[in-house]
């Protein structure tokens, strides 16, 4: 069903207790995981994230009974789907037993999820992309529930900014609140870093994995989409992602994004960030951050410094960092 269909059953309170969510809106995703958690209520909630699931341990958890009335709810959040037999065991369970309650949300491709839709019967929901006007609502709704400041013209420039990725522009309003004032669009211009940038994605990329960048940097630097104090910030933002992936693995013994960052990642990039945070030592991550540090007080007080070339020196430098530990 679509989302609107589903929306009249879920504030009808008379949701099915084996659901099936999938599509091109992360953020709307996150929405229905939340609002579906909140209706079925409190119960033991055991979850499964991307290369954690394990077929034999959910359906022993489906198939043991409550000593107290409690429920038994399964989170999967996967981009991988398991067979079809082993999801149609799942949803027999929770119908077989109404403590049974199980919430799968696959990020694989859209054409790989309707195999898995139809073990849910009509019990699935498809989310799409938004089109502009939705995300300014999303957008405004998010905005107004943290009492932001912002007009729906600078909120559009956002969404711009991430490329229209609306969980990326949403993760981004309660820093902007931080400013506690009213935000503009030369704030955004100035503080927001365009996740959604292939190019500058990839340059960083590049750049921990210890490749040739000075071709790149050149291409980068001679755009003029980005100055070298916002290129060193974004170097900083996406070590610093790196940091918390790293740091929450050694905590954890493996990563969630959503929980690190506070919006989900695509499961690709997930696995990818989690791979290079654990090749960097967090004695390096010092390291590397004091370099970075240095470098943007240079440039912003020596107004004699060949920019360009300081910049190119300073991003070798880390790679030799990275080289040599």
């Amino acid at each position: 069903m679509y989302k609107r269909d589903f929306d009249l059953l879920l504030a009808s309170k008379n949701i099915p207790r084996a659901l099936f969510l999938y599509g091109a809106c992360e953020y709307q995703l996150s929405l229905l995981e939340n609002d579906i958690l909140s209706s079925w209520g409190e119960g033991e909630v055991l979850k499964f994230y991307f290369d954690e699931y394990d077929f034999k341990t959910v359906k022993a958890y489906l198939s043991q009974s409550s000593l107290f009335g409690d429920k038994n709810i399964v989170l999967l959040k996967l981009e991988k789907a398991p067979s079809q037999k082993e999801i149609e065991e799942f949803v027999r369970l929770c119908e077989k037993n109404d403590i049974n309650h199980l919430l799968f949300i696959f990020y694989g491709e859209d054409a790989k999820a309707k195999d898995a839709a139809k073990a849910f019967g009509k019990s699935f929901v498809r989310v799409f992309k938004p089109n502009p006007n939705e995300a300014l609502k999303f957008l405004s709704s998010e905005a107004k529930k943290i009492n932001l400041n912002i007009s729906g013209f600078v909120l559009q420039n956002l969404y711009s900014v991430q490329n229209e990725n609306l969980s990326l522009a949403v993760s981004e309003l309660p820093k902007l609140s931080l400013l506690n004032k009213e935000i503009t669009n030369a704030d955004i211009d100035n503080l927001v870093f365009g996740m959604g940038s292939v190019e500058l994605e990839t340059f960083i990329n590049k750049l921990l994995n210890g490749e040739n960048i000075t071709n790149l940097y050149k291409t980068i630097s001679g755009s003029g989409s980005i100055d070298e104090i916002r290129l060193i910030n974004a170097i900083q933002s996406h070590l610093y992602q790196l940091f918390l992936f790293h740091a929450y693995i050694k905590i954890n013994g493996s990563f969630d994004a959503e929980k690190i960052l506070g919006h989900p990642l695509p499961p690709q990039i997930a696995k990818q960030r989690s791979e290079m945070a654990m090749r960097i030592k967090i004695k390096t991550f010092g390291k590397l951050f004091k370099i970075l540090t240095n470098a943007e007080f240079s440039l912003k007080t020596n107004s004699n410094l060949d920019k360009d070339s300081y910049m190119l020196s300073t991003i070798l430098e880390m790679q030799n960092m990275l080289k040599s530990v």
